[in-house]
């Protein structure tokens, strides 16, 4: 098997997939460190699902995002910002928000789960206050993460749909605690 890494350009529907695959997979193990009470881990769990979405999201949609981009924002597309680099989320929602896909209070929740996954509870940093604040953003990111077939259509198969029952029953058992 070679190893290396997916090339967006040279088979986007396979880079499309894994990174379905991956937000499918970062949303569950979110879920199962929530419950078991690792609340940073869940919410880097949570942040690193919401960003490979997004970046299957860029990848599906790069046509549509790059057009009427002037050459240096289209360039950082193509280079770097398929990858949905944190700096560049809230202008990436912005973008995919204009071809008509409204990430952006989700990509917003994932940034604050992010610096909470670092920071803790530091009120110099984040702003969460308590420990429910920041469950009730991950099961927020859990929840679309629920939405994303729609999506994916085209992608989507007997994998992805399991791996979407597995996050589903997860997300019951939590709610059942």
């Amino acid at each position: 098997m070679e190893v290396g890494y997916l090339d967006y350009r040279k088979d986007p529907r396979t880079y499309v997939y894994a990174k379905v695959l991956d937000g499918l997979v970062e949303a569950k193990l979110a879920l199962e460190m929530l419950i078991r009470g690792l609340i940073q881990n869940a919410s880097a769990k949570a942040f690193m699902s919401v960003k490979s979405i997004v970046s299957a999201l860029i990848v599906k949609n790069l046509g549509k995002i790059i057009e009427g981009l002037d050459e240096r924002r289209r360039a950082w597309y193509e280079d770097v910002g398929y990858s949905a680099p944190t700096t560049g989320l809230i202008g990436i929602s912005k973008d995919l928000k204009r071809v008509g896909i409204d990430v952006e209070a989700v990509v917003r929740a994932a940034l604050s789960l992010h610096r909470f996954s670092y920071n803790g509870f530091d009120p110099n940093l984040v702003d969460y206050m308590d420990v429910n604040e920041v469950k009730d953003d991950v099961i927020e990111i859990v929840n679309w993460v629920l939405t994303i077939k729609e999506f994916f259509k085209e992608d989507w198969n007997d994998r992805l749909e399991r791996e979407l029952s597995e996050l589903m029953n997860i997300l019951s058992k939590f709610k059942a605690q």
